[in-house]
């Protein structure tokens, strides 16, 4: 078989220019005179494609050289453009493409663009233009038409002086490509491709980006001497170009989770990073097969040729594999064992959650070798060998398994291999040169009782990246189609209002689902019969197409419906009903451009809290204390940690680090607020205590943190290394580490104190900016808690296991915990599901407006928390699944009540219940935590009818705890209180603020 790579590597300037002309073809939407056009003020043409909105581009796209690279081969014939490269911009939609070229490149745009079911209405104010998300919030600013201007000429120039550098040939192919990205990425981000609502969450960068990733592939199709469609009566059938998806996988959370310092985990954070970059470089442009689809800690996903012939789509990839796996084992030094995988070819990309289980399921299985796993027309999947592994060796004699990447020998006397040291000098090298950022020291991220918290927070985008939540988010209302003109025309019309009503067995026509699936089955139920009328009918759906009574035609009723049954399920024996049409003109459409922008703005999210995080909750940041001593300590290295004692210092023990190999300068990295000084009537705290302590007594013992070895032994309390009181600093830092990030996953590190602000915060902005899908877009939140010295690693796993149950995807049947009022008028996303989906599937006749306590169908997010002792404990963060209801942890419960975990929404009441039980001691707090367990624990073998009573017990043991205060609380607190009782939520709040967060004063 022919050298595929090799192909595609020589029409590679053929192929990215056809991804610029891509990402150029929607370049003059970026204009006020569109976002004028397309609001509800009107006063303007849509000139998108007019050659002014170019001023110097234009000439340089018209150059007959770009149209004679952008050409490809096929079937001994040249497939090129008739015009000019200006072609991609004046002839991209509609009737316009008059070549194999633009035909494809028209259905690309069809799948990616947001008016590509034509039925987008609704025209905002030009003074009131936002990008939204396709969450449904309003990002931070509106759209300043001026500027968009400015923007757009600015842009226009960069690019015309990149071309000229192309066409000149001062600089190839991937440069001009590079800097295409690069200039139009931060513009077209700030512009929309498409300004009503609510088709106004996808910007016209990632609208264009769609386009271009689904473009690509299709020309390494044609690149590799492949149709790029298949054929229909003889000619190629555009409306069925198909793609497969291309997944490259590793074990990214388990690679991380190799580390016993956060410099380590930090480390491997950045290879995940660099590894990234590289297999993007190689796939998208060096041998550009297509683009980058998803991401995440455990691999990629990239757009991919859609041709049919399996054999031809393995070689490919078995080619490709000889590229990127040594990229990936070298940059890695071996630690990741990637695999691929590959998906038939399909009309949408939402075939990604399914790639993505079979991904985590490979990622799953340890293996040396590297596979493909590639999906089979009936959708079985098969694995064969792409390339075998490296060779492993055991350890030597007088080696051992290096403790940190638990692969690699070391020397048995060093604590971990060579490789593993320089990774982790190089983190602390990086640290140094922005040390008042976050720490990589736990010691400084403990608090003051010597507490860590490791918050690990998962967002489960399964449901919407398949498509299925989309179903539930209408693109238009049936208010709009109501009052749409062709409707209102029709209904103008007494004759065919009467026949409208009778078909409808209706006085009159109504703006509701009953309505416009009625006309829908009458219109399916014989298309052909008097299509003077059903046309017409038909077309009241859709604003920017139109179906036509004529035979002749290309958008004849017939294949006009046929084009749309096709985009709902290509199966041949797939009857097109009327619900099923129905849900497709009326919810979102699930585009690339707006699949991606689903998990940028979960990624977003995510930099957003951390953001706030520091402004918010470390607007004051802690400080360390920089100190140099009069002579050199004897044995101390750069960069080395030590446990230094200082008299009179309470804890007696603090960790600094040595600055240089001078053995003069160091730097504390421990969390100074924990420490004390005691001087008669004089207590000193914190930063000064410490000054105060290491000037009056110097440091009296020096132990090598690495080897647990005590250092000069001329050091002693006789004898103590004095410091130089006129050579001090101090410096802030953030008390916290981001040790996993990804869109979908992020593990910090906190202090245990500040968990609650925290985890305030994350809540606040999670209401703020995912308000109208609550209960669609599942957050889990777990919360672990641990002494300073607890292992990391066993910190990290546990943090992966909990909440880690395929159970909490699933849906439950829930009353809306969040007022409904705002939601309930919102036309496009006030509608929930009132069932499961089938098939993955929801039918627009199954939703209804959320209201009041009305049970819908629902994934929520979920919390669970735990205090770690020992690492045996992790092992008991299992779960098991209840029918109707989410899974519960065993090892956790009060008598009979397992309240563990709970939804997310849950916590907001704990805080409220944790400011009522404030109002009690600490002694109090407990008396009643201890009086509430006992009763429950007696009473556990009863069975379930002792809960009635118990709750009568609980009632009286709080009205006694409260005493007199009682009486005073709202009628509200007071049923807040009680409430709680049932639920295990009282002693739930009781747990986590009083013995895992352990929330109050040192003096408590």
């Amino acid at each position: 078989m022919p050298n595929l790579l090799s192909n595609i590597e020589k029409q590679k300037d053929a192929i990215l220019l056809g991804e610029i002309g891509a990402l150029l073809h929607m370049f003059g939407k970026a204009s006020s005179e569109f976002l004028q056009a397309y609001s509800v003020e009107g006063g303007a043409q849509d000139t998108h494609q007019d050659p002014k909105n170019f001023p110097e581009l234009w000439s340089r796209l018209n150059r007959p050289e770009l149209k004679d690279i952008f050409s490809f081969p096929l079937h001994g014939q040249v497939e090129k453009l008739r015009g000019s490269f200006t072609d991609f911009i004046g002839k991209y939609k509609g009737k316009a493409p008059d070549c194999m070229l633009l035909q494809l490149f028209n259905t690309c745009h069809g799948k990616t663009s947001s008016d590509e079911k034509g039925v987008v209405r609704r025209k905002p104010s030009i003074n009131d233009m936002w990008i939204s998300t396709p969450f449904g919030y309003n990002k931070d600013r509106r759209i300043d038409p001026a500027c968009i201007d400015t923007m757009r000429i600015e842009m226009d120039k960069k690019l015309a002086r990149a071309l000229d550098l192309y066409l000149n040939n001062s600089c190839g192919i991937e440069d001009l490509w590079e800097t295409a990205v690069q200039v139009l990425q931060p513009g077209l981000s700030q512009a929309l491709g498409e300004t009503r609502l609510p088709a106004n969450d996808v910007n016209l960068w990632a609208q264009s980006r769609g386009v271009a990733s689904l473009f690509k592939p299709v020309l390494v199709s044609l690149a590799i001497g492949k149709d790029p469609c298949p054929m229909k009566n003889g000619k190629y059938d555009y409306n069925d170009v198909r793609w497969r998806l291309l997944g490259v996988g590793w074990n990214g959370l388990g690679f991380i989770e190799c580390g016993r310092k956060p410099s380590d985990i930090m480390h491997r954070q950045e290879i995940l990073n660099t590894v990234t970059k590289e297999v993007r470089r190689v796939i998208e442009v060096e041998f550009p097969l297509g683009n980058l689809v998803y991401r995440d800690l455990s691999g990629l996903f990239f757009t991919f040729p859609g041709v049919t012939d399996d054999d031809v789509a393995e070689e490919l990839v078995q080619e490709l594999a000889t590229k990127i796996v040594p990229l990936i084992r070298k940059h890695s030094n071996d630690e990741l064992w990637p695999f691929l995988t590959l998906s038939k070819p399909r009309r949408t990309m939402t075939m990604i959650a399914k790639e993505m289980q079979s991904r985590d399921g490979l990622a799953a299985v340890p293996r040396v070798a590297t596979i493909l796993s590639i999906e089979r027309e009936d959708s079985s999947r098969e694995e064969h060998l792409l390339m075998d592994g490296s060779d492993l060796t055991g350890p030597a004699t007088g080696q051992d398994v290096c403790s940190v990447c638990g692969f690699r020998s070391k020397p048995a006397t060093d604590e971990t291999c060579s490789i593993c040291w320089e990774r982790r000098q190089d983190r602390q090298y990086e640290w140094q040169s922005k040390r008042q950022g976050q720490t990589i020291w736990i010691d400084e991220v403990a608090d003051a009782r010597n507490r860590v918290a490791l918050l690990t927070i998962r967002f489960d985008l399964s449901r919407w990246l398949s498509g299925e939540r989309l179903m539930t988010v209408f693109s238009q209302s049936y208010n709009d189609w109501y009052n749409s003109a062709r409707l209102q025309r029709i209904l103008r019309n007494p004759q065919q209002a009467r026949k409208l009503n009778t078909l409808l067995n209706s006085s009159a026509v109504a703006p509701t689902v009953e309505a416009v699936t009625g006309i829908l089955e009458f219109i399916l139920a014989d298309p052909v019969k008097d299509t003077g009328f059903k046309v017409p009918l038909l077309n009241t759906f859709f604003e920017d197409i139109d179906a036509s009574p004529q035979p002749g035609e290309n958008n004849y009723i017939l294949r006009f419906l046929d084009n749309l049954r096709g985009k709902i399920n290509k199966d041949p024996s797939y009857s097109l009903t009327a619900e099923d049409l129905a849900t497709s003109i009326f919810t979102q459409n699930p585009s690339p451009g707006r699949l991606a922008r689903i998990w940028e703005e979960t990624e977003e999210y995510l930099w957003l809290w951390l953001s706030r995080v520091n402004s918010s909750i470390f607007p004051i940041k802690p400080q360390r204390f920089i100190f140099k001593t009069y002579s050199a300590v004897d044995g101390v290295r750069a960069g080395q940690t030590y446990r230094i004692v200082v008299p009179g210092l309470i804890p007696k023990e603090m960790v600094v680090l040595c600055l240089d190999n001078g053995g003069q300068d160091f730097l504390t990295v421990d969390s100074l607020a924990k420490f004390r000084l005691e001087r008669d009537d004089v207590r000193f705290q914190g930063l000064s205590a410490v000054q105060q302590a290491i000037v009056e007594g110097g440091i009296i013992s020096w132990v090598d943190e690495e080897t647990s070895e005590q250092l000069s032994q001329a050091v002693s309390p006789s004898n103590p290394v004095r410091i130089d009181g006129n050579r001090f600093a101090v410096e802030p830092y953030l008390p916290y580490t981001v040790l996993a990030f990804s869109p979908v996953f992020c593990q910090v590190l906190f202090p245990a104190d500040s968990i609650p602000a925290v985890l305030k915060q994350l809540l606040a902005l999670y209401n703020e900016r995912f308000q109208k899908v609550q209960g669609k877009l599942p957050i889990h939140v777990n919360l672990l808690a641990a002494k300073r010295k607890y292992p990391l690693y066993a910190l990290l796993d546990a943090g992966q296991q909990i909440l880690n149950h395929p159970s909490f995807g699933k849906g439950l049947m829930l009353s809306p915990w969040w007022e409904t009022s705002s939601l309930s008028g919102d036309p496009f996303f006030s509608a929930y599901p009132s069932k499961s989906a089938s098939n993955g599937k929801h039918n627009i006749t199954e939703l209804t407006v959320v209201s009041g306590s009305q049970a819908i169908w629902m994934t929520p997010g979920y919390f669970d928390f735990d205090l770690l002792g020992s690492t045996a404990d992790r092992h008991r963060l299992n779960y098991e699944g209840r029918k109707d209801h989410w899974p519960v942890r065993p090892s956790v419960g009060y008598g009979r009540i397992r309240p563990r975990p709970f939804p997310l929404h849950y916590l907001q009441r704990m805080f409220e219940i944790w400011d009522d039980l404030y109002e009690l001691s600490r002694a109090q707090r407990h008396q009643l935590e201890d009086a509430l367990r006992t009763k429950l624990e007696e009473w556990v073998q009863v069975g379930e009818e002792y809960m009635s009573v118990f709750v009568r017990f609980g009632r009286v043991v709080l009205r006694d705890a409260y005493g007199d205060k009682w009486q005073k609380l709202s009628v509200e607190t007071k049923r807040r209180l009680e409430g709680s009782l049932e639920d295990g939520l009282l002693l739930e709040t009781l747990e986590l603020f009083q013995h895992v967060i352990k929330e109050g004063s040192l003096n408590e």
